[in-house]
């Protein structure tokens, strides 16, 4: 073997390694994919919607004595203590549980 072709089989050899151990070299990752699906979480509104309209006509009064409570759907979700139920038109789920979102349609009375 003359000096050449081993300086040239050396200089292969260095870049191999020099590879192998995150060099300038490109690498590749693999992940297995996740062996159970996964459902994302609905999406929640938390900014009260932006208006500078008064509140939309029709909607329910926040009774008075409802004063200082910051979370209606405890109740209004399903109706509890005969709480009317959150009408699924507009989408009242897709709003977060906040007195601020709410009072941006329901004026308190």
């Amino acid at each position: 073997m003359t000096r050449n072709s081993r300086l040239v089989l050396i200089a292969g050899v260095l870049a191999l390694v020099v590879a192998a151990c995150g060099g300038d070299a490109e690498t590749t990752t693999t992940t297995e994919p996740a062996t159970t699906p996964t459902t994302a979480a609905p999406t929640v509104t938390t900014a009260a919607p932006t208006t500078t309209e008064a509140p939309v006509a029709g909607a329910p009064m926040i009774p008075s004595d409802h004063a200082g409570r910051t979370e209606c759907f405890v109740c209004h979700a399903e109706g509890v203590g005969g709480a009317p139920k959150a009408p699924s038109e507009p989408d009242h789920s897709a709003f977060a549980d906040d007195r601020a979102v709410c009072t941006a349609c329901h004026s308190e009375g």
